[in-house]
Formats: structure tokens, sequence, C-alpha cells
């Protein structure tokens, strides 16, 4: 049976040093004097089971219940709280309802790292970790920073609520009875006492299961509408960019065709070139000799009007 063993208490409120209060007894109540501290022991309860509000735990803000130090004490620089729960062996293993094995999917999914909280498979003890003693503990510094640990490992505040669900365990379950809240009951309305007898009979985990999987749902519209979107404007960026590839592949076939037409010319006029240079060639040859003709005339007529020069000089 699920119980609670000890409550660990270190510099959170008046309890300066580390204070250990061990339930032994199947029935134990915690009685004293006013101002004795017994009501930051159900503070400490509350608040390593994850209460957020600052004014629940009768203070201004949540650094507050943090030791704040005496005239011999000086402050403590952090506050811990540990709950240690006994976890025996159940005598018959619980089994996963239907939809657990969906949502033990999600939940790694969500946190693809390791956990010690068992979510797969029939429960072997009350607890959803295989292990006889279950500690979960609280820290917070003065700097604000805050962890959650269960069995020594961080933890997160969804992983302490979602190990409690449907044991009656939690920061506002109906286990937890402080001072006022007999007559809150009393004086509730029907709603708020379904909540409480709801709890009681074990509908809370399905109802938290519910607004999870609501929230999901929400998620997935919303991501779904997204999606939708990002296809409408993936479709108009297609049509747009199926124009450019119509117009870029007529481009490619229209400058193929341009290459092709200069080639065509370039070779014809390289033709044209070789024709007209051929014929050039030959020209110049005829007229190399016809020069080479006339030197040969001139050195002739040169030789001649020299012997005439001689005759005249004779004569």
């Amino acid at each position: 049976m699920l119980r609670l063993a000890k409550v660990t208490l270190c510099g959170f409120k008046s309890f300066a040093d580390r204070t250990e209060f061990r339930f032994d007894d199947p029935v134990t109540a915690v009685v004293g004097p006013n101002g004795c501290g017994k009501s930051n022991i159900v503070d400490a309860i509350k608040w390593v089971l994850g209460e957020r509000s600052a004014k629940s735990l009768r203070s201004k803000e949540m650094q507050d219940v943090i030791f704040a130090g005496s005239a011999a004490r000086a402050p403590a620089g952090f506050a811990s709280v540990t709950l240690t729960f006994d976890n025996p062996t159940l005598p018959a293993p619980i089994e996963p309802a239907s939809g657990d094995e969906a949502l033990a999917d999600a939940a790694e999914e969500a946190d693809p790292g390791e956990s010690v909280i068992q979510r797969r498979g029939p429960r072997l003890r009350p607890l959803p970790i295989d292990t006889e003693a279950v500690s979960v503990e609280r820290r917070l510094h003065r700097d604000g920073q805050s962890q959650y640990l269960i069995n020594g490992k961080r933890a997160r505040l969804r992983d302490i609520r979602e190990l409690f669900l449907d044991t009656g365990i939690g920061a506002d379950a109906y286990s937890i009875i402080e001072q006022g809240k007999v007559d809150a009951m009393l004086l509730a309305s029907p709603t708020d006492r379904r909540t409480i007898f709801e709890e009681a009979a074990g509908i809370a985990r399905f109802r938290a299961r519910r607004l999870e999987s609501m929230r999901k749902l929400d998620r997935t519209e919303s991501n779904l509408l997204i999606a939708r979107e990002q296809l409408a404007t993936a479709e108009r960026r297609l049509k747009t960019v199926r124009t450019q590839a119509e117009r870029a592949r007529t481009f490619r076939a229209l400058d193929a065709r341009l290459r092709g037409l200069r080639l065509a010319l370039a070779l014809h006029q390289y033709d044209e070139l070789c024709s007209r240079l051929e014929g050039l060639t030959s020209r110049q040859h005829g007229l190399e000799r016809e020069r080479d003709a006339a030197i040969e005339d001139v050195e002739q007529i040169e030789a001649r009007r020299q012997d005439a020069e001689l005759e005249r000089h004779e004569l």
C-alpha cells in the first residue's frame, strides 16, 4: 500500500537545519503549540508536490519559503523538501488502460531523454517506478533556480504530477486537509464536491488525460492550420516557379537555337573567307610572277641602256 514514510526538510521556512519526520504508524498526527511549525510541514508537502502559488504557502513570493535567518543564524542559501513514499509490490499487476500506450508514446516523443517513470507495461507497484521507495524532492535557490528530482534524477513538474495521478496525492488533493479546508469542503458547491469525489474515485487521471488530449488536439489543429497556410503559400509559389521554369525552358531552347544559328553563320562566313583567301592567294602568286618578269625586263633594258651609254661615250 502506498504510504508516506518520511518528510525531510532543510532550509524550508522555520526548519533551518535538516529535519526528518518519520511516519511509521498507519495514522499519524502532528500536534504542538501555536507557532511550532505544524503548518510549515503541510506547506512543505504542498510545495514539493508542485504548488506554485506563494499566497497558498502563506508567503508574498516564492523565495520567502527559504529560511530568512535569525539573530543567531545566517539566512539559508536554498530550501529543500523531500517526500519519501513506500512503494511495495502489488498483489496483482495493474494493466494499462486503453489509450495509455498512446499517451506513453506521446510522452516519450515529448521527452526523448531517460525517465524514471514507467510508462509502458503493467504496473507492479502503486507508483510507476520499480523501486521499494520513491523520493520526490524540490529545491529552490535564492537566485530563483528551481529543481525537481525523483529518486535523485532531474525531473519536471509534469513528471511529478503524472507520478501521483490517480493516487489522491497532490498540491490540491483531498489527501492534504490543511487548516480551514474542512470548513471549505463542508461549504463547497456541488461542483467543487464533485471534483473531490471524482479524485477519490480515481477519475482525476482520466480527466487529466482528457484535458491533455484536448490540448494536443488544439495544438494539432493549430499546426494543421499553419500547415494549410504553408501549403497554400507553397502552391502559390509553385505556380510562380512553374511559370519561371517554363520561361527558363523556353529561354534555354531559344538560346540553344541562337547558338546553332550563330555557329552556322560563323561556319558560312569561314567558308566564304577561306574561298576569298584562296582566290587572293592565287592572284598574289600571278602578280608575283608578273613582277619577276617585269624585273627581268627592267634588268635587260638597263643592260642595253648601259651599252648604249658606252657607245655614246665612244662616239
